[in-house]
């Protein structure tokens, strides 16, 4: 494992990258369900929103800039009038999230994108610090010795992922939406001998604390 500088794309493979922003739709009680009793149903469904819509031009903008592609999956309906407003507002294809958990979501998001782009990162909507230089940053780490990223979260979790040679093992025997997902990651890499890199550590929004940190740091107003 390493952890590449800021930018630090001496050997990295090609120019493109591909972005996959895994996603619902936003309907309340479905979504930000662990911010439902402190803000309601409704109040957390416009935080998600939110939340969502700021990834989506940090993803848009990385497009514009960098010449990054990318793409919205969506785990339920594709027929969503929001969805289908993000999808044309950002310039977006929609795909469907397929897989009986979010390990198996994500490894087919990644081998379906791969048999176009070299480079796919996948990211979700929880995280509202990522900026296009974190997710150029991951791309550049991508490189024909290191095919595997990771941009860890401070829960323990991670909020990227991206390879250029997709498989399995990473995503297998993960205990998800636990503080263990992170560590649990790097003993399966380290076991399958893949060599990979880890991007700085970033925050994302589970709790009502998340939200006034968001607030307070980045000048969120829900």
């Amino acid at each position: 494992m390493v952890s590449p500088g800021l930018n630090d794309s001496s050997d990295a493979v090609g120019a493109a990258f591909h972005i996959a922003v895994f996603g619902k739709a936003p309907v309340a009680d479905k979504v930000k369900t662990r911010l439902i009793q402190e803000f309601g149903a409704e109040g957390a469904k416009d935080i998600y929103v939110q939340l969502a819509e700021r990834t989506l031009a940090t993803v848009r903008q990385a497009c514009d800039t960098h010449g990054a592609s990318a793409s919205l999956w969506i785990a339920d309906d594709l027929t969503h009038e929001t969805v289908q407003n993000w999808s044309a507002a950002f310039k977006l294809p929609l795909y469907s999230q397929a897989g009986p958990d979010l390990g198996a979501r994500m490894l087919h998001c990644l081998q379906t994108m791969n048999a176009t782009y070299q480079r796919v990162l996948l990211i979700g909507t929880d995280c509202p610090a990522f900026t296009c230089g974190h997710l150029l940053d991951a791309a550049n780490a991508l490189t024909t010795l290191r095919s595997w990223v990771f941009t860890p979260a401070e829960d323990g979790g991670y909020v990227l992922v991206g390879t250029n040679a997709p498989r399995e093992e990473p995503f297998a025997r993960i205990t998800w939406s636990t503080s263990e997902v992170m560590a649990q990651t790097r003993s399966a890499l380290r076991m399958a001998k893949i060599d990979w890199a880890e991007t700085a550590t970033l925050w994302d929004v589970d709790s009502p604390a998340d939200v006034r940190r968001a607030e307070a740091e980045l000048a969120f107003r829900w």
